[in-house]
């Protein structure tokens, strides 16, 4: 499993580097169809794919992806536990 995660990490890092800074496939129907300024603002710690509080570019979409990625090890690893706990509960 931990291959899997490093190997995870390290296509997320190298895949930052050839991102676009178009706008994205929802985004671009968004701005062809008109309300691309009708939608609500959301706050969120990965908004636009970067982190509020580093520059933007290469290395923040990098770090982006590491953070989601560690996002979603933490999820699956929780739901893994939770599941284990049932099982031996008798349940």
């Amino acid at each position: 499993m931990r291959k899997i995660v490093l190997f995870s990490i390290l296509i997320v890092i190298l895949a930052a580097f050839f991102a676009s800074s178009s706008p994205d496939g929802l985004e671009k129907v968004a701005e062809k169809l008109g309300f691309i300024g009708k939608g609500a603002e959301s706050r969120s710690i990965l908004t636009d794919y970067s982190l509020p509080f580093l520059k933007s570019g290469p290395v923040n979409t990098a770090a982006a992806g590491v953070v989601g990625v560690g996002l979603i090890l933490a999820t699956f690893l929780g739901i893994k536990s939770m599941c284990r706990g049932a099982g031996r509960s008798g349940r």
